[in-house]
């Protein structure tokens, strides 16, 4: 046999399989985006649940055992390249993020320990159990009077922008010291930041997103320098007060933690909810019972966590070469550690396609994450979702899905945001 004749090798069958679930994972494809379970999640479960992904250039991480052991090693996998671009940015673009800071320093969101164990710290302050029961009545107030508004306005609403968005908009405003009335040009800003790592988004549309985001820090600057000179009751000025000195935290360091805080503290809330209130709306049985049944409501709230959990997914970063059930993983890789993907696995939520409210082992979900990384704010959030459904239910208790109306989710590589929520009020 002449060397031309000789079979070239098989490849490995594991690794092929690893890629082809690998390449399942589009995650701005229509597909995806209406049902990443069933297009991806699930085959992954059964196929391979340490995929590859060639166009991500990243191992992806999905079963619940395995999303755990990644998180509960920040030492290996290391959370301060989180904010990496897959692809990296152009140097036109990078030219533009230069004239803000970039990249952000090292926050609560890319970071890793001791550095990170010191700002949680800091910022836990302001989400203890005492300090967010004391915030119930004001979010009472913000949640009832938005409802009312809705009451006696017209009959059809979009709920993600008439009332998902603008409580915790409004509650994250008045904890962290922004005034209300900036809230929609921050969420813009906010959206800019999020283009920048949008692979569909062309070069003109990053650079403007990249202006943006640099409109963003300086936006940011000015208040904290506002703060500085005369400190008022709120979050930024707590912040200041708690880091004088030497360790004082510096405008950058400060702009860097607002802005992964604010987002997280709107975008997660409003998300959950609107989430939820395709369930509950969808049923309207259960939308007439979850008036009167707060327990209810509460496993309402847990299972739209784990079936659609807000946060989809985050990277990390190997720091050594190490395996993850069996699969080697090269030093420097990305591992692209999925949340969502953990909540569908059989092994932990048997039938995990179905909605189940009486699901019994339905906390140990990772629809807040988990780990050194877990949401600092999701005790406000639960409350949020909580106050916001109960007076949402008495104001509007003929509420209803509009005719036709279907779950439909934002393009994102991370996120899991409706883009709509339309309804009628009877």
């Amino acid at each position: 046999m002449t060397d031309d004749a000789r079979p070239t090798p098989s490849p490995d069958p594991a690794e092929a399989e690893r890629l082809a679930v690998g390449g399942l994972f589009q995650p701005f494809s229509p597909v995806y985006q209406e049902d990443p379970a069933r297009s991806f999640y699930v085959e992954a479960h059964a196929r391979a649940p340490v995929a590859y992904s060639p166009q991500f250039f990243a191992y992806l991480v999905t079963s619940h055992a395995d999303v755990m052991h990644v998180l509960r090693d920040p030492a290996l996998f290391s959370s301060a390249r989180l904010l990496e671009p897959v692809v990296p940015f152009a140097p036109e673009l990078l030219a533009r993020l230069q004239k803000g800071t970039f990249p952000l320093p090292p926050g609560l969101f890319n970071n890793d320990p001791p550095s990170h164990t010191r700002a949680r710290l800091l910022f836990s302050k302001a989400f203890t159990p005492t300090r967010v029961a004391a915030m119930e009545p004001q979010i009472r107030r913000f949640a009832s009077e938005l409802a009312a508004e809705l009451a006696a306005g017209p009959p059809e609403l979009e709920l993600m922008r008439d009332f998902t968005f603008k409580l915790p908009m409004k509650v994250i405003a008045a904890l962290v010291g922004v005034p209300y009335e900036d809230m929609p040009q921050l969420k813009a800003w906010q959206d800019d930041w999020f283009r920048l790592y949008d692979p569909t988004v062309d070069e003109a549309g990053k650079l403007a997103a990249a202006d943006g985001f640099v409109a963003y820090q300086r936006y940011y600057a000015e208040l904290i320098g506002k703060r500085r000179a005369q400190p008022a009751d709120d979050l930024i000025s707590a912040l200041l007060r708690a880091r004088e000195g030497e360790d004082s935290l510096t405008t950058e360091e400060m702009i860097s933690h607002l802005v992964v805080l604010l987002f997280a503290g709107y975008e997660t809330s409003a998300s959950l909810m609107g989430s939820l209130l395709f369930a509950l709306l969808g049923e309207p049985e259960l939308w007439r019972r979850v008036g009167e049944d707060a327990a209810l409501l509460q496993a309402a709230t847990e299972e739209t966590l784990r079936m659609h959990a807000s946060v989809q997914m985050e990277p990390r970063h190997t720091t050594r070469a190490t395996s993850i059930s069996g699969v080697e993983i090269p030093a420097g890789a990305t591992v692209m550690t999925f949340f969502g993907a953990a909540n569908y696995d059989a092994h932990v939520f048997p039938d995990p396609l179905r909605f189940d409210l009486n699901r019994p082992n339905g906390a140990r979900h990772l629809g807040f994450g988990w780990g050194i990384h877990s949401c600092l704010g999701a005790s406000l959030a639960r409350l949020e979702v909580r106050v916001g459904m109960q007076a949402l239910r008495a104001a509007l208790p003929d509420l209803r899905l509009a005719e036709g109306a279907r779950r439909s989710y934002l393009p994102s590589l991370f996120f899991r945001t409706p883009a709509a929520v339309p309804a009628v009020r009877g």
